[in-house]
């Protein structure tokens, strides 16, 4: 009878240990990983490990949540413009997918395409865009949990019409004070942030950072952050006593974060948090499987290791060729990555050019062109190198002519400042007599058809 008694018992304080407990899966900076490579696991099998310690767990107890930059930063994801990542989403039972700025790249069309798929709620309460909501208010056992998304705001210093393509994007503090007398209508027993941005301020984007943001917001308790690809496990922002969660980037694992409340009082007690790494599973549930595409050689005589100069010059004969008029590129090598072999395929080129970036048209004078150069120069410093081509007459008519306005070319991620590095290109880009606009010429298709004709 004694045994008995502390059995049940021990039953009712595991049960009333449980009862306040509600758990975060965070991600971030997944970037259409698919496939394991080195230490990292890829999305599948990181989102079958979620979803199986969620449903352990108990589905009436957990919240999954992505923090963006989930669309593109593979081959994969490339061709079938992030379809397969929103998939793996909903494989997963996410909740709450906070756009990140590499989920705009394909522009707005696919954009809203993708929200549509996406069986949970797509949060973002500082972009003006259809069928974006700002907040959402989930109850999990017995506790409402208040979730505020906001996108990273500085998405004009990456995308270059982000404007004319309808992504509107406010700051971070106003579009939360916008919030706060909803959410105090709410009375929610935890306000979450979930924030496609880091934690550190950033002078290059004018950033304060989110110590200052916790500091004038305690009600918000947690933050989940992204954007940098850090690896942070519950971090006290100064003495406000927010805890910051960020889950790393490229699918090498997630995060595990515990709630604990005060049922009594009704209030969160404690925060606590484990970064969980996967390993990669080679027998996934079927809906996680994703088939290994076959991808043929594209050239054969490509030329080995080529400096950083000469993979700059063949973006800008690459576009050249498709655009002849202009008289000259601004564009440099965009990764480490140089072919040790002369034999070429898709990945090989995705590894050159990893990006969405599009041809930027604008018309210059040779003052604007000389202030550009400087600019670049002078951002050699800090590694950031964008080498130019010249049309061989382009100099010689300037010298008769330094006013003619001539047409040049520019990746769009540069000409929109890439992330703030060159804001004096941006700003003579910003000038009404330089003309300057976007085609929907993207960078890699140019470079994969000069590399099959003239690398055969």
């Amino acid at each position: 009878m004694f045994r008995y008694i502390l059995s049940l018992l021990s039953f009712f304080a595991v049960f009333l240990l449980s009862a306040g407990e509600v758990f975060l899966f965070q991600t971030t900076d997944l970037h259409g990983i698919m496939h394991n490579s080195g230490e990292n696991s890829g999305t599948p099998s990181v989102l079958a490990a979620i979803s199986e310690d969620a449903d352990r767990i108990g589905r009436d107890k957990t919240i999954l949540i992505d923090c963006g930059d989930l669309l593109q930063g593979s081959l994969e994801s490339a061709e079938d413009k992030g379809e397969t990542m929103i998939r793996l989403l909903n494989a997963a039972k996410y909740d709450i997918w906070v756009p990140g700025n590499h989920d705009f790249e394909f522009g707005p069309k696919i954009f809203s395409k993708r929200i549509a798929e996406f069986k949970g709620t797509t949060l973002a309460a500082n972009l003006k865009f259809p069928n974006i909501k700002s907040y959402k208010v989930i109850e999990k056992n017995g506790y409402k949990i208040a979730i505020i998304g906001i996108t990273n705001p500085h998405l004009g210093l990456w995308l270059f019409n982000h404007e004319e393509e309808g992504f509107h994007v406010l700051p971070a503090e106003i579009s939360y004070r916008q919030l706060v007398p909803a959410l105090r209508k709410i009375r929610a027993d935890v306000i979450i942030l979930a924030i496609h941005s880091g934690i550190y301020p950033s002078k290059r984007l004018d950033d304060p950072g989110l110590f200052s943001f916790a500091r004038r917001h305690p009600e918000v308790q947690v933050i989940l952050g992204g954007h940098t690809h850090e690896k942070i496990v519950c971090k006290e922002l100064g003495k406000s006593k927010v805890c910051y969660f960020q889950a790393g980037a490229h699918g090498g694992g997630y995060l595990r974060i515990k709630l604990i409340f005060d049922d009594s009082k009704k209030r969160l007690k404690e925060v606590s948090g484990e970064y969980v790494p996967v390993a990669p599973c080679s027998n996934l549930p079927e809906k996680f499987r994703i088939q290994k595409k076959y991808h043929p050689v594209i050239c054969r005589n490509f030329p080995v290791r080529l400096s950083e100069k000469k993979i700059a010059e063949l973006f800008a004969l690459a576009i050249h060729k498709e655009i002849p008029g202009i008289r000259g590129v601004f564009h440099g090598a965009l990764t480490a990555f140089r072919p040790k072999k002369p034999i070429l395929n898709r990945i090989h080129l995705f590894q050159l050019c990893p990006f969405e970036n599009k041809v930027v048209i604008g018309y210059i004078t040779k003052a604007e062109f000389d202030a550009i150069i400087k600019e670049q120069k002078d951002s050699e410093k800090a590694g950031m190198r964008q080498y130019s081509w010249c049309h061989p007459e382009t100099l010689e008519i300037w010298k008769n002519n330094p006013e003619k306005r001539l047409p040049f070319a520019f990746n769009s991620y540069v000409a929109s400042s890439a992330g703030g590095r060159f804001p004096v290109l941006k700003n003579i880009l910003t000038h009404q007599d330089v003309k300057a606009f976007i085609t929907e010429k993207r960078i890699f298709d140019l470079l994969e058809n000069y590399v099959k004709e003239v690398y055969k």
